[in-house]
């Protein structure tokens, strides 16, 4: 069934108009009738996301200031959630350079209230959200060694055990605060009209984790991010109690980008993105 009919016998919603928004890995986004936002997950991981982006917006309903997907449709058998689309612009860093520094700051002002107004929530008791950083960190290297290790020379291997004793040695990694986190706040996933923050998208990686993972992308400088200077603005505004602690997660999170590659690949069956994350290990030192 396509998408068009799938609309309209779950949900008996006329569909007059409908086009598709974009497309990723995890899944594709329509507009429907220039008003509301369909999408579709692709394969397992992004079911359980659209899972999760269900029942944060259900939880975060009329919980906050800002706009996000309040999802009015659903169906599991289907893998397709809708909602009202968030007029605006995504944020980019094109957008943001263009900005004068009043509005960059002000930027980062927004982001830090949405934060503080999420860190701040009563944690939901709600299995599929729940996360354990270091159980995490733990099961990625226990999939490494079953998987990978045989194909990876000595050198990469005595790397990749010293990333994770340094990880696993670290209180700063192991020992955090626990707050319901978007979990992927890179600057795509930000809303603006006349270059304020109206609204936050794509909830799908949830989870009450370490509330540092909110400031990861914030904190990276890459041609995909706003860069640092504008993540450190954030911390300020956060009143964030260590900004060190944060930076070197970010640190962590882009050494790491390798091991997520492989891994993220393995489980999405994706071969180039396996062999993208193996390469770059395999580049290391």
């Amino acid at each position: 069934m396509d998408i068009k009919d799938i609309i309209k016998s779950e949900f008996g919603f006329a569909v007059y108009d409908l086009t598709v928004l974009g497309q990723g890995l995890d899944s594709v986004a329509y507009l429907v009738n220039n008003e509301y936002v369909f999408k579709q997950a692709k394969h397992d991981e992004a079911r359980v996301g659209l899972q999760k982006e269900k029942l944060v917006s259900d939880y975060l309903r009329g919980k906050f200031t800002l706009q996000f997907p309040e999802i009015e449709y659903y169906s599991e058998e289907y893998h397709v959630c809708g909602y009202k689309e968030i007029k605006g612009d995504r944020l980019t860093p094109e957008l943001y350079k263009a900005m004068s520094d009043v509005e960059k700051d002000r930027l980062a002002q927004d982001i830090a209230m949405f934060l503080s107004q999420l860190h701040a929530l009563p944690l939901p008791d709600i299995d599929v959200l729940q996360c354990n950083v270091v159980d995490d960190y733990k099961s990625d290297y226990d999939a490494l060694r079953k998987t990978v290790y045989e194909k990876i020379p000595e050198k990469a291997k005595a790397y990749l055990d010293d990333l994770f004793q340094r990880i696993f040695s670290d209180r700063r990694i192991t020992e955090y605060i626990k707050a319901l986190c978007h979990n992927d706040l890179s600057c795509n996933h930000m809303i603006i009209q006349n270059n304020r923050v109206i609204g936050i998208i794509d909830f799908g990686d949830a989870s009450v984790t370490d509330r540092d993972k909110d400031f990861i992308y914030l904190l990276e400088d890459s041609r995909e991010e706003l860069g640092r200077e504008f993540g450190l603005k954030v911390l300020e505004y956060y009143h964030h109690p260590d900004k060190d602690i944060p930076i070197l997660k970010a640190d962590l999170n882009e050494e790491y980008y390798p091991i997520e590659l492989i891994l993220g690949g393995q489980a999405m069956g994706s071969e180039d993105m396996y062999n993208k994350g193996l390469n770059k290990l395999l580049c290391i030192n």
